[in-house]
């Protein structure tokens, strides 16, 4: 056995360190990011803490003091514009930050609805009362005499703004037991006199026991019908307010951005000013270039600085493709914001990325873990990339695959509960409405809006 060297030529792709952190950085969520950038605070000490007072200042694009090092040049898909997104006038450093932002509560989304609802003070003052009174499960916990008199409202008029809150989203909230919280969701899906609230008003608690023989013999049902409306019931949540994040202060989210309305466009501006604004010393800048400093001490401090440099330079570009984004995100799906989950068009990635002159990837990294505040609340930045369906050979303007669910919805809410649609009719209907839509996918929407299948939905 012989050994020998043999030359060859082989091409690899690599990725410098500093491209892997503007990557990293770019997929990172707020939260962790203000966890990352204290860490370098303290690991890195030519970085420092810009003071709140203090007009933030631009980067600084030059080169190091000794004229060494050069500015940041990434050899990846970022965009390669100089210019720094300023659109709502918000200095683009202080862009980088993001911002504290209590997650919804049922408090919030409440009274966000009684705002819009045209009423009487004296109705609006008790509904206020009503909301306030609410646990974190969404029950009313207290009695109408005591509504009505911490509102100064008749107790009729406190009957009628309980009755107002209870027809507010989500259904079954304002109850003030658990049968009540499942009726008011019964009804609100157009079954407030079906069998499943035949079951819930007069025998929940056969129902509990799964006594379903009983409840049969005792409705004239067939125990088929029953044990079916029994799954019906299994569906609906037994705490309508446990969606929502609890009222208290210490439960923090950060969203990335809100868009709000300028005219007939939607804006987004990049939340700011919880995180440290960063900057490097001026201190150490001049100790780099003090001549009697040791080799030794020159050397680390121009490392420490590059790498600060590196840092700063990643956190705008982070920056910059959020809001290039955003940007498209605000001109595509104009419809959703003033509209609804209804007006949401089909966009992909690849959409957005050409738009935005990045890679797919380069979109998938900013969209991670990161939410939004839109006027129908906060929402994962995925949310805004939906399949689109339809729309091919002539059948139609193509709609987001969360609109077909809505239609597929909306049809078996109409349907007559003695002859259900079966997923064949289903995918037919959908079809003449230009959406084609395979039946595998029909059953697929079927199950993640909480669709039983046909025989189950039957009703004698």
């Amino acid at each position: 056995m012989t050994l020998s060297l043999q030359p060859s030529l082989r091409q690899t792709t690599t990725i410098s360190p500093q491209v892997q952190q503007s990557l990293q950085l770019l997929q990172t969520p707020a939260l962790e990011l203000q966890n990352f950038l204290q860490t370098e605070l303290q690991t890195n000490p030519v970085l420092e803490e810009e003071p709140l007072s203090l007009e933030s200042a631009e980067p600084d694009d030059a080169t190091d003091p000794e004229g060494e090092g050069e500015p940041f040049q990434p050899d990846s898909d970022w965009p390669t514009s100089a210019a720094r997104p300023n659109p709502s006038g918000i200095d683009s450093r202080r862009a980088l930050l993001e911002s504290r932002v209590v997650p919804e509560s049922l408090t919030d989304h409440l009274r966000a609805q009684l705002s819009l609802a045209s009423t009487s003070p004296g109705i609006r003052s008790g509904a206020e009362e009503v909301i306030g009174n609410l646990d974190e499960d969404g029950f009313l916990r207290s009695e109408l005499s005591e509504i009505a008199a911490a509102a100064k409202i008749s107790p009729e008029t406190a009957g009628q703004s309980l009755t107002l809150v209870q027809s507010f989203h989500p259904a079954g909230v304002a109850a003030r037991d658990l049968s009540e919280a499942l009726l008011l969701q019964l009804a609100a899906r157009g079954q407030g006199e079906s069998l499943e609230a035949r079951i819930v008003r007069h025998h929940l608690d056969l129902l509990g026991r799964r006594k379903f023989s009983e409840i049969a013999a005792a409705l004239e049902a067939p125990l088929e019908s029953v044990t079916s409306a029994a799954e019906t019931i299994a569906r609906l949540s037994p705490r309508p307010g446990a969606a929502f994040a609890p009222d208290r202060p210490d439960l923090v989210v950060r969203p990335e951005a809100s868009f709000v309305q300028d005219g007939e466009r939607w804006v987004p501006h990049l939340e700011g000013d919880l995180l440290p604004r960063l900057r490097i010393s001026d201190l150490y800048k001049d100790l780099l270039g003090d001549s009697s400093a040791d080799e030794q001490t020159r050397s680390y401090l121009k490392e420490r600085i590059r790498s600060a440099k590196f840092l700063l330079q990643a956190l705008e570009r982070r920056q910059q493709t959020l809001q290039k984004l955003l940007e498209v995100i605000g001109r595509r799906q104009a419809d959703y914001f003033g509209e609804g989950p209804s007006g949401l068009r089909p966009m992909t990635m690849s959409e957005a990325a050409a738009e935005v002159g990045v890679h797919e990837t380069t979109v998938s990294r900013a969209v991670a873990n990161k939410y939004v505040r839109t006027p129908h609340g906060v929402v994962p930045l995925r949310f805004f990339f939906a399949t689109a369906l339809g729309g091919d050979n002539g059948t139609g303007a193509a709609v987001a695959n969360t609109r077909a669910k809505e239609i597929l919805a909306e049809i078996v809410g109409r349907e007559n509960p003695g002859k259900p649609y079966s997923d064949a009719a289903l995918e037919e209907m959908l079809r003449e409405r230009g959406i084609p839509v395979a039946r595998r996918t029909i059953a697929k929407y079927r199950s993640e809006l909480g669709i039983l299948p046909t025989h189950l939905r039957r009703r004698s």
